[in-house]
């Protein structure tokens, strides 16, 4: 298809070499719709009345050059006096300038056009470097509103104005594929009103020229979502069927929940079928995930296939290691882990795994390299999975002969993002906790009542998780040095020791080992500590600098206590200034522990990628929707996917001109 807005821009634009890699820089490619989706994210008024104008306008008037004052000394500005239709004096000041350009461009007794930014003085009206000099009758060119775009380089507005206008002038209309019953704009439309905004409101996402944009662009990631679903639903696998033969052995030292047990029957039922499991298990920190994934992999086990479990840390990693371990000790079944930082032991672990005598391998990314070769892998488990790019999920599942995907993520993913992103997903949620588990109480206390904290803890019996935001030195940030430093005059030394994600890894597993067979009281930690770490003696968390994390994040780290039957606290520990969202966190996080309420009130106050890790996640490919105040908008590219006829011209398209999501989505 080359189409008109699938083209290089350069075909129809006579600019200098500098200027076309200025602009292809800026709107991020050289094709036509590269440039169009290049939108303004202010608008400029332009006016002519000399008496009547604001110091936010900008004022476009006819004078005639009376005179030129050059400056006495090279700081001042050469100062030039021009004389309107109406007998006003208005004064232009160069303040970097060539003398001789000058004289040039505006000679006395010359009529000209100026607009530029513009003050009432005592002296009469000044205008500074104005931006624009042309012949009186461009006046009515210059007078109006126009766009403010996004810059970089040395790239004006004007030039990117005088490109993008040349383009919609000869843009020719697109056949539109959104029936009129949506009572939208057409494509080529919302481009045009887009750039030609009127007031700011017109530049914002609730304009219906930029909802139009958005809607196509949910549209394109509904219909991939659907044809990667139609895709795996073609797909066939072997069904593995519950026989008993190694569950039956199983001794858990607890009940399962209700939640649990609804969540495996799910799974039972994807993997009697002949169609690949693709399923997500959303739950709430410490709601038992990984028993319900140890089950299913005992499930493949009993049809003598294999399982992976892949998690982004060797933290947890390590966790999941330990616990699985420890809960199928008594089956006789080979469980190993795999990480980068034992490459000593790898040419065993390959063979083990290739001879099939690995039965559940758990790792790191180390487990995605090519050299990895399972024997009949059957099930691929997935931690965290947001923290995964596409194609290092891709890179794992590819090893399955049969593959059945179970996706895990303990940050409860709302309902908005799991209908906009995880479309191509079977979905079951655990909201109920293990029994005997107490509620967590959260408390939150100003830093300047640090030592009367402190004093409570030394009397608590328990151990103590105390985070900072970062390592060393950094802006007006308490770190994990500064913090162990203090807290060693109340605590004796050997009672406290730090973590952080610059240590070795070996270093992190012996300190983890000593802090959960209680050899040590407080652990100082950045947010490593965030995701895997299961200490059911640490009861307290200390979270510093409360007001600088997101919601999601001050659940998780929240998450690492209350795993234990004692009541367990969690301290907010915020420093002034507080901005108001980040009094809404505190205060939110103060009243419910309930992970999805969090979750639905993150998305409001920072958006998706916030949330699922924007880099591993893929979503800054949306560039014009928003998950978190758009979610009316997805819904209706969900019905429209299923009611209106799109033919395979209008699909190639849109993939095409959203290519940054084709791309993505994709891969």
């Amino acid at each position: 298809m080359n189409h008109f807005l699938l083209q290089p821009f350069n075909n129809f634009l006579k600019l200098s070499e500098f200027t076309k890699k200025s602009l292809k820089k800026c709107c991020g490619g050289d094709r036509v719709i590269d440039l169009l989706f290049h939108f303004p994210i202010s608008v400029q008024n332009r006016v002519s009345d000399v008496h009547n104008f604001s110091e936010k306008d900008k004022l476009s008037t006819v004078v005639k050059i009376i005179e030129h004052i050059p400056p006495r000394r090279k700081v001042l500005p050469y100062k030039i006096i021009g004389q309107t239709a109406g007998k006003d004096l208005v004064t232009i000041l160069y303040f970097n300038y060539d003398i001789s350009f000058i004289r040039k461009s505006l000679p006395i007794g010359g009529i000209f056009t100026i607009s530029g930014s513009a003050q009432k003085t005592t002296e009469g009206i000044q205008l500074i470097h104005p931006d624009i000099i042309a012949q009186p009758s461009a006046l009515k060119y210059h007078v109006g509103t126009e766009p403010i775009y996004p810059l970089v380089a040395k790239l004006s507005n004007h030039t990117l104005r005088y490109a993008i206008g040349s383009l919609l002038k000869i843009m020719p209309e697109v056949s539109d594929w959104i029936p009129d019953t949506y009572e939208l704009p057409t494509f080529s439309e919302s481009i045009r009103i887009i750039h030609n905004p009127r007031t700011i409101e017109n530049t914002l996402i609730s304009n219906p020229a930029r909802r139009r944009i958005a809607l196509d662009e949910l549209l394109v990631n509904q219909i991939r979502l659907k044809q990667i679903r139609s895709s795996l639903s073609k797909q066939r696998t072997m069904p593995f069927q519950q026989t008993n033969k190694i569950i039956g052995n199983l001794k858990l030292p607890f009940e399962l929940t209700k939640d649990q047990l609804s969540c495996l029957n799910d799974i039972k039922n994807d993997l009697a079928s002949t169609v690949p499991m693709n399923r997500l298990i959303q739950g709430d920190v410490g709601a038992g995930k990984t028993v319900v994934a140890l089950l299913s992999s005992l499930i493949v086990l009993e049809n003598n296939y294999q399982t992976a479990l892949l998690a982004p840390t060797e933290i947890l990693s390590l966790q999941h290691f330990d616990n699985i371990r420890q809960l199928s000790k008594n089956l006789g079944i080979k469980v190993d882990i795999m990480l980068s930082s034992n490459r000593k032991i790898r040419f065993r672990q390959m063979d083990e795994l290739k001879n099939g005598k690995t039965q559940i391998l758990i790792g790191t990314h180390a487990i995605l390299e090519n050299e990895i070769e399972f024997k009949n892998l059957g099930l691929v488990v997935i931690d965290e999975q947001h923290r995964f790019g596409v194609l290092q999920r891709l890179a794992l599942i590819k090893k399955c002969r049969y593959p059945n995907v179970l996706a895990m993520s303990a940050t409860p993913i709302p309902r908005t993002l799991l209908l906009g992103c995880y479309g191509d997903l079977d979905v079951s949620t655990i909201k109920t906790k293990p029994q005997g588990r107490k509620p967590i109480e959260t408390i939150v206390v100003n830093v300047s009542q640090i030592n009367n904290l402190i004093k409570r803890l030394q009397g608590v019996n328990s151990q103590i998780y105390w985070v900072c935001p970062v390592i060393e030195e950094s802006e007006d940030l308490i770190n994990v040095s500064m913090r162990y430093d203090y807290l060693s005059n109340f605590f004796p030394v050997k009672e406290i020791f730090t973590l952080h994600g610059k240590m070795k890894p070996q270093e992190k597993e012996e300190i983890i080992r000593k802090f959960k067979n209680g050899e040590f009281k407080v652990l100082v930690s950045t947010t490593v500590i965030e995701v895997g770490v299961d200490i059911p003696n640490a009861n307290v968390i200390v979270i510093e600098h409360a007001e600088r994390f997101g919601l999601a994040q001050l659940h998780q780290l929240r998450g690492r206590v209350g795993r234990g039957s004692e009541l367990s606290y969690c301290v907010l520990l915020y420093h002034n200034p507080v901005s108001h969202v980040g009094k809404q966190r505190l205060q939110l996080m103060k009243n419910t522990t309930d992970g999805f309420l969090i979750s639905e009130e993150d998305l409001k106050l920072r958006g998706a990628g916030d949330i699922l890790g924007k880099e591993q996640s893929g979503f800054h490919a949306l560039r014009f929707s928003n998950f978190s105040s758009n979610s009316e908008l997805i819904q209706i590219a969900e019905k429209m996917v299923k009611t209106i006829k799109l033919n395979q011209e209008n699909i190639e398209f849109l993939y095409k001109i959203f290519s940054r999501l084709h791309e993505d989505i994709i891969a």
